[in-house]
């Protein structure tokens, strides 16, 4: 059975990103899942790395003025034939939802070029082709390479997975997936070494694909689903609980509170569960808002096998009344054309393709749309074999709905530095007409270059978003690269008209190369201190002040506003002696932020050290402060650190170096204390 969508058209575009040729990317298919996911197939060349945007609006070809958003981004080839399935991205700075939430979509497929250096081999050791899970499933991969900086992703149908803590055994809820044939893959991505500026390193980049293990998925319980991570029935919110069995069954529904008690337990038969909950507990309880865990268990009861509709999917995936739209575009004249009425055709660099009419409204969807029944009389669905009872918990799978939590927030900004950047040494500070230089790390005071992060700064929003939204926060922004600018980071005063986009969340994280200066800076809010330095990784940044040519400094970034805890993850963000330096003239401004963790000197780390962290604070309730520490150390003991040693540094009020994530005491005096700071550092490696 699968969901109707009305995708009518996908765009190719012709134009290698950042190319002055132009190397046709052709589409080999275009299908729909069960689920109302959307399968990409393209043609492609080995070693070449893809990015994937997507717009639920095609305005006209020619204006340039359509609002292209990115899905995926450094996807690596397959071969000849690459695929990718859309499930939305809730990570963009703008969330794209799932294609089943959306009535149109339009896609393209951009090159970003091919791997500078040598391709790891990755491979899917567990389990092997034709292998039939059930359940609760461990996916093993390993890595070859000859370079020290590897990470590793799994995929299920082109879907990513969420990333593992050791990087090599994943595991999956199978019960969360239709029944049936599914393919498993795995990417790995090596650099040759830690990023740093340019022609320290000189990086290369490496990335590959395991090849396909095919393996099908028989579960008793099948497609389990819900609709909030953060549920707040105290702002009216109901939950909806869906699962499909593959057999006439007797089930049970355990809603099971953060402390493992029952709060709420419903029974039921039939071949599928559709419980809304109110958020009440037994005996209509009032329960708090929080993160819940839902337990189906089923055991065949010997009825007959009939799915219908309404209760084989939640009704949100497709609705009984639906009928197809007709895609229209805006052309060049200004008249709106039904895409269906002309042939593909190429425009302005595109070329504008409608898929088959099987492709996206298939006989056997008929009866679905027209509110009919699918599925045959007997004891059990035609894919299900056994068992004969069966429990789960989910989720394990990345979530198909945006997390509505406004009490607990996180956001992410980062430079990736993509194909390296320049910058000119920025200016002391000093009134017109000094044109002092700050003299930075060795003493330069010329142009510096840096090393292309890797997609670093990526990989670790991937991985906080795993962690943080299985707790049900909630990500208000990911902005990065050409998106974000050093004035989006700077506070707003009378002396920086910044966006201060940190103080909007509760957790603020910023990923970026650093630098610490060798001599005074006066800039505003400074003081004659040596500051610590952030280049913008923008090519479009050249700095809002004639001083600061496009650099950010320590002193200029926005604190307070709902910011408890702001993360700085680069080399020398808390450099020894700066910090000693600025510190005492109060030009770390955290006002109401409790802590602020950086890095003390050069650093090494990998994408996954934001999964360790992550589940440290939360799983392990370790303090901020010491996840900080203890996280470096685990992330370095898996990877080759070309520099050291390492240290790493927390600084913030005393009252605050007790917080956890769960239980926190605000600073007693920050107005009137600024310079009241004090520190915690430790070596992270050897």
């Amino acid at each position: 059975m699968k969901i109707a969508k009305s995708l009518a058209i996908i765009v190719s575009m012709l134009a290698a990103l950042g190319a002055q040729g132009q190397n046709t990317i052709q589409f080999n298919s275009v299908t729909n899942t069960e689920e109302g996911a959307i399968r990409l197939s393209w043609a492609s060349n080995s070693n070449e790395v893809y990015q994937i945007q997507c717009t639920d609006t095609l305005i006209d070809t020619n204006s340039g003025l359509t609002p292209w958003q990115v899905l995926c981004d450094n996807y690596p080839s397959h071969g000849t034939n690459t695929f990718w399935l859309d499930t939305g991205n809730y990570g963009a700075d703008t969330p794209i939802v799932h294609p089943k939430y959306s009535p149109m979509r339009f896609y393209r497929i951009l090159s970003e070029g091919t791997n500078s250096g040598e391709a790891p081999i990755v491979t899917v050791t567990s389990p092997t082709n034709g292998s039939v899970l059930s359940g609760q499933a461990t996916i093993s991969v390993t890595k070859i390479s000859s370079y020290p900086n590897v990470s590793i992703e799994l995929f299920v149908d082109g879907q990513r997975m969420k990333p593992t803590l050791d990087g090599t055994n994943f595991v999956i809820n199978t019960c969360e997936w239709p029944n049936g044939p599914h393919t498993l893959f795995a990417t790995a991505k090596a650099l040759s070494g830690f990023p740093g500026p340019i022609g320290s390193l000189g990086i290369l980049e490496g990335q590959a694909v395991s090849t396909y293990v095919p393996v099908t998925f028989s579960n008793l319980i099948t497609k389990v689903a819900f609709s909030q991570v953060y549920f707040e029935p105290s702002l009216g919110q109901t939950q909806e609980v869906t699962a499909a069995f593959g057999a006439n069954v007797d089930w049970t529904l355990q809603i099971i509170d953060d402390s493992s008690n029952a709060v709420r337990t419903v029974t039921g038969s039939g071949t599928s569960l559709v419980y809304d909950w109110d958020g009440t507990g037994e005996g209509g309880t009032n329960i708090p808002d929080g993160v819940y865990h839902y337990q189906i268990s089923a055991v065949t009861n010997g009825g007959d096998f009939s799915m219908v509709l309404s209760g084989a999917i939640s009704s949100s995936m497709v609705s009984s009344t639906y009928q197809p739209e007709i895609p229209w575009v805006l052309q060049p004249n200004g008249a709106t054309v039904p895409l269906a009425l002309f042939p593909p055709q190429i425009t302005n660099g595109m070329t504008i393709v409608q898929a088959s009419s099987s492709e996206i409204w298939p006989d056997e969807e008929a009866s679905l749309l027209s509110g009919g029944v699918s599925g045959s009389g007997g004891a059990a669905s035609p894919d299900f074999a056994g068992p004969d009872d069966q429990t789960t918990t989910a989720p394990t799978r990345p979530d198909t709905a945006p997390i509505k939590n406004i009490l607990y927030t996180y956001g992410i900004a980062y430079w990736d530095y993509l194909g390296g950047r320049t910058l000119d040494i920025p200016q002391d500070g000093k009134p017109f007409p000094s044109t002092g230089h700050i003299h930075i790390n060795d003493g330069t005071d010329a142009s510096v270059g840096f090393d292309n992060l890797g997609n670093d700064g990526a990989a670790a929003a991937i991985r906080l978003r795993s962690v943080f939204e299985d707790r049900g926060w909630k990500q208000r922004f990911e902005r990065h690269d050409n998106q974000l600018t050093t004035l989006d980071l700077r506070r707003n005063d009378l002396s920086y008209f910044g966006g201060e986009i940190l103080t909007t969340v509760t957790l603020g994280i910023f990923l970026s190369h650093g630098c610490y200066g060798s001599a005074p800076d006066f800039s505003p809010g400074s003081s004659g201190s040596e500051q610590t330095y952030f280049p913008s990784g923008n090519l479009a940044d050249t700095g809002v002040d004639s001083f600061d040519r496009g650099w950010l400094r320590m002193c200029q970034i926005g604190f307070g506003g709902n910011l408890k805890w702001a993360i700085m993850n680069g080399c020398n963000s808390l450099n020894d002696p700066n910090y000693t330096s600025m510190s005492s003239v109060g030009a770390i401004p955290l006002k109401t932020t409790h802590l602020l963790c950086g890095v003390s000197t050069t650093d090494d780390q990998n994408g996954d050290f934001f999964l360790q962290w992550g589940l440290k604070v939360f799983a392990a309730n370790e303090t901020i402060a010491q996840a900080w520490f203890d996280a470096a150390r685990q992330n370095l003991s898996t990877v080759t650190p070309t520099n050291g040693p390492i240290v790493y540094r927390v600084t913030g009020y005393a009252e605050c170096f007790s917080d956890t994530i769960v239980s926190n005491t605000p600073p007693s005096s920050p107005s009137s204390a600024p310079r009241n700071l004090i520190e915690q550092h430790q070596t992270v490696y050897p």
